[in-house]
């Protein structure tokens, strides 16, 4: 099974790789790349480092109710070693993060896991605003878009919204029930797993105890209001760490909501795609929102999707080994850990 899900991971990587270059040379890559003001760059790099910043301050708030003291500078390793961890097929940072949290703050990893799923619940839910503020006021948008027209763009993004919406409604009220009605969600569940071994079933009940409790942040409305203050933020700083991209490929006419559009298109394509480090489908996405939509050349917007990916993963993958090799963490430990929780 293992082997399988890794064959279809590779299989989607190669053909969004084969969508994003099968019309572009080498030589024409080589030009535009040349032609890049890489100065301009730096600015995003800052944009970039402040994201993950505010990111660790909304991490601390979340995982304040189960633990406080918690420093924003003592999550800042995982966080970063967790998304470096999203270069691994299945988005294996999200789990890595939450073992990494875990483990250093003596929590479960369910506990730790709740922190890191709602803040995840967080981020849908502002590219869910974002994506039906454009559906619904700027739909012109896409509509013009050359060969997808609205077969292809909007119904596409209609559908991702709604299964979207309609998984987060679903989350959310669970959530809340489980918070606040835990006994009674437990006796359902125990009805549900009732046929399973008795180990299993005690395994799912302990996790599920555990679950609730790091989903504390949900009996606080301050709290809520302040990680929602903070998850705005922190998309504003994303949305905007594209514009020096912008100015580096001297997009000059492009209008600025082009960049919401691109940022909800990666979104999309990330989220239904997930694919190592986002690599492939993070560049289709570019040349779907910059090419398709906007009528960039074609090998401008793929050299789009290679340097901001490039810079927004380095960043990434540089901060990550650099805190893998200053808390003395085994890389060996990061693969098995899993199996290590399965055991426990």
């Amino acid at each position: 099974m293992k082997n399988k899900h890794l064959i279809i991971t590779l299989l989607i990587t190669a053909g969004a790789l084969y969508y994003t270059f099968k019309n572009i040379t080498l030589g024409e890559l080589f030009n535009a790349l040349s032609s890049v003001h890489y100065l301009s760059l730096l600015p995003a790099i800052l944009i970039i480092l402040l994201t993950y910043l505010f990111r660790a301050i909304r991490w601390k708030y979340l995982v304040n109710p189960i633990k406080n003291g918690i420093k924003t500078s003592d999550l800042f390793s995982p966080l970063m070693i967790g998304f470096m961890g999203n270069l691994l097929p299945a988005r294996a940072g999200e789990f890595i993060r939450a073992y990494l949290l875990g483990k250093r703050e003596n929590l479960s990893f369910s506990v730790s896991f709740a922190t890191v799923f709602v803040e995840r619940l967080f981020d849908i839910l502002c590219l869910m605003f974002i994506m039906t503020w454009l559906l619904v006021f700027r739909s012109d948008i896409f509509l013009s878009a050359g060969n997808f027209k609205d077969v292809a763009i909007v119904s596409i993004l209609r559908k991702f919204g709604m299964a979207t919406l309609i998984i987060s409604i679903g989350i959310v009220i669970f959530s809340y029930m489980l918070v606040h009605f835990k006994e009674r969600i437990l006796s359902i569940i125990r009805f549900i797993i009732k046929p399973l071994p008795d180990r299993f079933s005690y395994k799912i009940i302990e996790f599920i105890n555990s679950f609730a409790q790091g989903l504390g942040i949900l009996k606080d409305i301050k709290s809520l209001l302040l990680i929602s203050l903070l998850s705005a933020i922190i998309w504003i700083f994303m949305i905007v760490s594209y514009y020096p991209f912008y100015l580096a490929f001297e997009f000059n006419d492009l209008p600025y909501i082009s960049i919401l559009v691109l940022v909800v298109v990666i979104g999309v394509l990330i989220s239904i795609f997930p694919t190592p480090g986002f690599l492939g489908s993070y560049q289709a996405a570019c040349v779907i929102g910059l090419h398709e939509i906007y009528k960039v050349t074609e090998v401008a917007a793929v050299n789009f999707g290679i340097i901001t990916w490039f810079i927004q993963m380095g960043i990434v993958f540089v901060l990550g080994l650099f805190f893998i090799f200053r808390d003395n963490i085994s890389l060996k430990e990061l693969k098995s850990f899993r199996v290590k929780e399965l055991k426990s």
